[in-house]
């Protein structure tokens, strides 16, 4: 079942911030951690280009423990990433691609994303319109996370 999401948001500051917090496992473990719903019990990085993780993700009855990699497909430093991401837990599965643009402009950074979610399994039962929701609501608690501490960084 697809889920495809898109959108931007401007930050309070330098894209060379922005690109260095992208990659920082204790500062994706934070800001993931501000997600409500989510909660990282583990992230690694294995390679320059792999992560390995575990979190624990739920909203209201629908809730799972899964075991995922995150992986950098393509990398222009400091203005383009793509990744891939898979997990499992259960009976349920997702995947996803996302690409993140950040283009600098006056001192903030514009970052654009576009990516495409897929959920199989029993999860996938529950319909198109919850997953939309959900997912949705995941990347806008995400997005608001990232410019939150993006900006609390640069004023340090």
């Amino acid at each position: 079942m697809p889920l495809k999401l898109s959108g931007s948001l401007t930050v309070t500051a330098t894209r060379d911030q922005v690109w260095s917090l992208l990659f920082d496992v204790e500062s994706m473990k934070q800001l993931a951690s501000k997600i409500p719903g989510v909660k990282i019990e583990r992230l690694v990085q294995i390679s320059d280009d792999k992560y390995e993780g575990t979190a624990t993700v739920g909203f209201a009855m629908v809730k799972g423990k899964y075991d995922g990699t995150l992986t950098l497909t393509e990398k222009r430093a400091p203005e383009f990433v793509k990744v891939h991401a898979e997990g499992k837990s259960g009976a349920n599965w997702t995947s996803g691609d996302v690409s993140l643009t950040l283009a600098e402009e006056a001192g903030k950074t514009i970052l654009t994303y576009e990516g495409v979610g897929n959920v199989g399994g029993t999860l996938a039962s529950l319909g198109q319109r919850l997953i939309d929701t959900v997912g949705k609501q995941i990347v806008a608690q995400g997005s608001k996370a990232l410019a939150e501490e993006l900006e609390a960084r640069s004023k340090k």
